[in-house]
């Protein structure tokens, strides 16, 4: 007879996910996540399989737990006011003086230290993402809010471009300032 697992699988995601996202994948070791969760590493191993596991589940977490209002803005709101909000809720992450990125969008140029397991859920990430901000720009169109002249495709290639920059800009303390003048920059283009 097994024993009862003795620790919580969300808590140990959501510790693990934090410990990735402030050191990233290649700079946080199995035994800094169980020295931050309590849990022993064998049982880490048991559950998760190892480091790249862990990983795996660890991004699967993070967009269920942190992205998932961006994904339900956008859904929620399937036109101009929708992908405004999200633009917003963006740049007022990438602003705060502690922002530590997007954890997706830290790994995406660490693709060659992560599993390929890893690397297929960050680009389905930022594909659906992309894909929810063309279901939101058609939303605008048809609501006669974007231009009928406007691409919502190649709009929304274009905002997920921006926002990978936002991401980058928004870990350089230097950059802060920037922010708001490029949101009202990117704001311009998506309705001019």
């Amino acid at each position: 007879m097994g024993r009862n697992r003795t620790y919580d699988r969300q808590d140990v995601l959501d510790k693990a996910m934090r410990l990735f996202w402030q050191n990233g994948f290649q700079a946080t070791s199995i035994g800094e996540v169980a020295q931050a969760t309590g849990m022993d590493t064998a049982s880490m191993y048991k559950e998760f399989g190892d480091k790249d596991g862990l990983f795996s589940n660890a991004l699967a977490h993070y967009r269920g737990q942190v992205m998932s209002p961006r994904f339900e803005m956008l859904s929620r709101e399937s036109n101009l006011k929708g992908v405004l909000d999200f633009l917003d809720n963006v740049v007022r992450g990438a602003a705060r003086e502690e922002y530590k990125g997007c954890l997706m969008m830290n790994h995406l140029a660490q693709k060659h230290a992560i599993s390929d397991e890893a690397a297929a859920m960050i680009d389905d990430f930022c594909a659906a993402m992309e894909s929810h901000l063309e279901q939101a720009l058609r939303g605008a169109q048809a609501a006669a809010e974007l231009p009928a002249s406007k691409d919502p495709k190649l709009l929304a290639s274009y905002i997920m471009c921006s926002v990978h920059g936002l991401v980058l800009y928004g870990r350089h303390p230097s950059k802060k300032d920037a922010i708001p003048r490029l949101y009202d920059i990117i704001r311009q283009a998506v309705l001019n």
